[in-house]
């Protein structure tokens, strides 16, 4: 891939999240999410993987009836920032829902020492990740959010590893977004570094 486009690629989403910011700051246009990463280890040094995000919620609204009164303007876009366990924050980029998970995986992996291939190869295993639920809800004061997903790795269209992951978590609302988008960001990384991936490779044994 010649630079010019690479660098173009790396700066696609950032250039999205800056026309938003712009055109909707005064308005509830995306929400911001922080994902803190876990310790690096590199323990899967030397893997590699194809990774997809499939969305295969029965419901797609990312918000409930009376919690989305608080987010009229929503976009669908997501400001994603990636926190390492020095408290360093890196501004990803705007990301709709799969792309943002797929981001958020992308960087775990690669703190494990996983490559992530840019294409499909039947050399490299695919890890996937299929949405089952992601639903912010407000009941009275306290926002309620609930995330589930399937992880699973395939070689050949073969199933050969697969863990379930989900998780909630409830926040009392004070004022405005702030409070849903903390627990957002919290749940988020809760559900995130939670799928054991050693132990998903140990079981496909590859």
């Amino acid at each position: 891939m010649p630079i010019h486009r690479y660098r173009l690629k790396l700066m696609l989403p950032i250039l999205i999240l800056v026309l938003f910011l712009i055109s909707g700051c005064a308005r509830n246009s995306y929400v911001n999410v922080n994902y803190r990463l876990p310790l690096s280890s590199n323990v899967l040094e030397g893997k590699s993987v194809f990774l997809q995000v499939k969305d295969l919620r029965s419901d797609t609204a990312v918000f409930s009836e009376t919690a989305k009164t608080n987010f009229e303007y929503f976009t669908g876009l997501f400001s994603l920032k990636v926190e390492n366990q020095a408290s360093e924050r890196r501004l990803m980029g705007a990301y709709d829902l799969q792309a943002l998970f797929r981001e958020a995986f992308e960087q775990r992996l690669k703190t494990m020492g996983i490559t992530i291939a840019d294409t499909h190869s039947p050399s490299i295993p695919d890890f996937t990740i299929t949405l089952n639920r992601f639903l912010i809800d407000l009941k009275g004061r306290q926002w309620i959010a609930d995330v589930s997903y399937d992880a699973s790795l395939t070689t050949d269209n073969q199933l050969i590893a697969r863990e379930s992951v989900s998780g909630s978590a409830e926040r009392l609302k004070l004022v405005g977004k702030r409070d849903a988008e903390k627990i957002i960001g919290a749940i988020f990384t809760e559900t995130i570094n939670k799928l054991d991936i050693t132990r998903l490779f140990e079981e496909a044994r590859i």
